[in-house]
């Protein structure tokens, strides 16, 4: 990990510097959202969708975003002070409700929201290998509350999730709803190829409204359907999609092999 200096709270400081409040409601309850977003030779990739998306997550559990106009300059800036202006890197933005009291209540007095930016240099080229996946049995999204469309600071589900892909050797795992309809993967998006034609689960399965799967929605003819695991076999390609890897295509899911085949996005 190369991350020396962070942003917090309007700072720029040295990584071990930093401290979170004991009673923040982010480290606490989980209570806060987060985004990731791709930064190539010091300039972030989709930087207003990612900006645009972090405030309407912050919306859904009623946090207000502090005024970030300056958000893409302190973005580079941050990338230069951590010598990551060459290459890839990952841009990680951290906002929690602040601090407060004891248990579930909302302060009653309105409190500064913790926002916290982190920069670092990754290796794309480790996520380009065709991925091998496994369907969780561990654990399943719950689509009918809003935190499964959102990238929430309790990601408790997919980190379960991720570490049944690891115990089986697999590099991905791709999750199943309380419906039974697999709604992607537990670090991004999903599309399958069927007959000629591209689908992806639609947001109500519990989706996560994901950077790159706008833009390839948007270049590409797709439609929005519920995939059983039964019609996920049948499919003729599989991809897994996020700010990060971009497209990656998998190449078995439980053993079964598929074709690997590009799915571009420009």
């Amino acid at each position: 990990m190369n991350m020396n200096v962070i942003w917090h709270n309007g700072r720029f400081i040295p990584a071990e510097q930093s401290s979170i409040l004991p009673a923040d409601r982010g480290f606490l309850l989980g209570d806060g959202v987060f985004d990731t977003m791709a930064a190539q030779d010091g300039m972030p990739v989709d930087a207003p969708a990612h900006q645009a998306r972090l405030i309407r997550h912050a919306a859904v559990l009623g946090i207000s975003l502090p005024a970030m106009d300056d958000w893409h300059d302190i973005v580079c800036e941050l990338l230069a002070r951590n010598r990551s202006t060459t290459g890839a890197a990952i841009i990680r933005t951290t906002l929690t409700r602040g601090p407060g009291g004891r248990g579930l209540a909302l302060p009653e007095k309105e409190t500064s929201p913790t926002l916290l930016i982190t920069a670092e240099l990754f290796d794309p080229e480790s996520y380009t290998p065709p991925a091998t996946a496994i369907i969780a049995q561990t654990v399943r999204r719950n689509e009918g509350s809003p935190l499964s469309r959102i990238k929430s600071l309790n990601y408790g589900d997919n980190v379960l999730a991720q570490r049944e892909a690891q115990e089986a050797g697999a590099d991905i795992a791709l999750m199943t709803n309380n419906a039974g309809y697999v709604c992607g993967a537990a670090n991004g998006n999903l599309f399958i190829a069927e007959n000629g034609r591209l689908y992806t689960p639609p947001l109500s399965d519990g989706v996560l409204d994901g950077i790159v799967r706008a833009r390839i929605m948007t270049q590409h003819a797709v439609s929005e359907e519920s995939l059983s695991p039964a019609r996920l076999f049948k499919a003729d390609a599989l991809w897994v999609t996020n700010s990060l890897i971009g497209v990656r295509p998998v190449a078995a899911v439980d053993g079964r092999a598929f074709p690997v085949k590009m799915l571009s996005c420009a």
